[in-house]
């Protein structure tokens, strides 16, 4: 038998067979039939396609600089950082939350009863080591559940019979959430997260705490603010005595790590001269450069032109070489004429005029030293997490201490506080 004979009974077969049997079981699903229109379509729906994925593709390039953007900000360094949303991982310890507490809210006084209730119903107790409760502020009850492992049924039971009771769900991982959720729910007068407190204008302490808590509405009036952070390195014991005299409490229940003094290296030299000559000479006096007061410079020399002529100065000295005066203008232009001269001969003039003041007579004489100092605000001290920078003005001496130490001169006034707190991060403040 051929083929192609084959296959013409082959299809006879499938006709006859086709009348027979019900083939609708064997048909192809309407769900997979294409309909002709879409053909028509299909070059258009791909373009569509295609836009939208361009499109999508633009929108994520776009988000990822912006990612890109933030993440190089972020790394950008900074004086003190504003807020930190990291996590604070700490080890969440019974005692030290309870210890911590009693501080916050000192009328909770002992920790109250277990829960327990006793109905007709059900008998409900909470083991009070495992769900620890304490007193809020305004007198409720609050239960913690650390780990997230109370039942709903069994918070919906505690709610129905006490609604009174607060129950505070928080990670016993991060320590910042922990504490946000104990004082969300402590009734408390107001909290504030990442508060940032500014003490004086010059010298100017800035201090970052997570929490700013006022236990009531008189907590201002009566200087009974508590500061509360999350941070396991507490703050300099100087700083937390300095922020009590200001009326600000530090309690910080996570920190094992303090700061310590860092060793004398640095100076700030506060100045109050009345004199211009005055900040001259304490100027070169920081910078061991020996200084002759009021001398005679030669302009012409006699062995040379048969003539002599000197000019008297009020400072002259050498530094790196190079030969400097100072003088000042008295309204006199010949003494003025003469004192320009000296440049003519190498010398290096600095000229004072009468309305000059601290700022300007220091200014003038760094400038004219090559010393790159200009009077701003500096920063002397800064937490490498974020919590506190002191900064204040003056002129910076990079390297100008016998020790390679840093030297501030400045007219601003440090009170003793700041000082205490500046001898800790190695400065020695000295009155001039």
């Amino acid at each position: 038998m051929t083929l192609s004979r084959f296959i013409l009974l082959l299809t006879g077969f499938c006709c006859f067979m086709s009348g027979i049997l019900p083939l609708r079981g064997y048909c192809m699903d309407p769900r997979f039939t294409l309909d002709p229109a879409q053909l028509q379509k299909g070059g258009d729906e791909p373009a569509r396609r295609g836009k939208a994925s361009r499109k999508k593709m633009r929108v994520s390039r776009r988000h990822a600089l912006l990612l890109k953007k933030s993440a190089a900000s972020e790394a950008a360094p900074v004086a003190l950082q504003l807020s930190s949303s990291q996590p604070v991982a700490v080890r969440v310890d019974d005692q030290h939350i309870r210890s911590f507490w009693d501080k916050l809210v000192p009328a909770a006084g002992t920790s109250p009863q277990p829960l327990v209730f006793k109905t007709e119903s059900f008998d409900l107790s909470v083991d009070p080591v495992r769900y620890p409760m304490l007193v809020t502020a305004d007198g409720k009850k609050m239960l913690l559940d650390r780990d997230n492992s109370l039942p709903p049924l069994v918070r919906t039971l505690i709610q129905g019979k006490d609604p009174s009771v607060r129950i505070v769900t928080a990670s016993a991982t991060d320590g910042r959430r922990l504490l946000a959720a104990l004082l969300g729910a402590g009734g408390f007068y107001s909290v504030e997260e990442q508060s940032l407190l500014t003490f004086g204008n010059d010298p100017k302490l800035t201090v970052r705490a997570d929490f700013k808590v006022e236990r009531s509405a008189e907590s201002v009036m009566k200087n009974d603010v508590v500061l509360v952070n999350a941070s396991q390195y507490g703050m300099p014991s100087r700083l937390s005595d300095y922020l009590k005299g200001q009326g600000f409490e530090v309690l910080e229940p996570f920190a094992d790590e303090h700061a310590a003094a860092v060793p004398l290296r640095h100076r700030v030299v506060h100045v109050a001269p009345e004199r211009q000559e005055q900040t001259v000479d304490m100027l070169l006096e920081l910078l061991a450069v020996p200084v002759e007061r009021q001398p005679r410079v030669e302009l012409f020399s006699a062995a040379e032109s048969g003539i002599a002529l000197s000019v008297s100065v009020d400072r002259s000295f050498y530094r790196l070489g190079k030969h400097y005066v100072v003088a000042r203008f008295n309204g006199d232009p010949i003494t003025y004429t003469l004192v320009r001269l000296l440049e003519t001969k190498g010398y290096r003039v600095v000229i004072l005029e009468p309305q000059d003041d601290f700022r300007a007579v220091a200014t003038k004489l760094l400038a004219r030293m090559d010393l790159p100092s200009h009077y701003a605000p500096h920063v002397l001290f800064a937490d490498a997490h974020g919590r506190y920078v002191l900064e204040t003005s003056g002129f910076m001496l990079e390297n100008s201490a016998s020790n390679g130490g840093s030297v501030l001169v400045t007219d601003r006034q440090l009170e003793q506080p700041l000082r205490e707190l500046l001898y800790d991060y190695g400065y020695q403040v000295q009155d001039r």
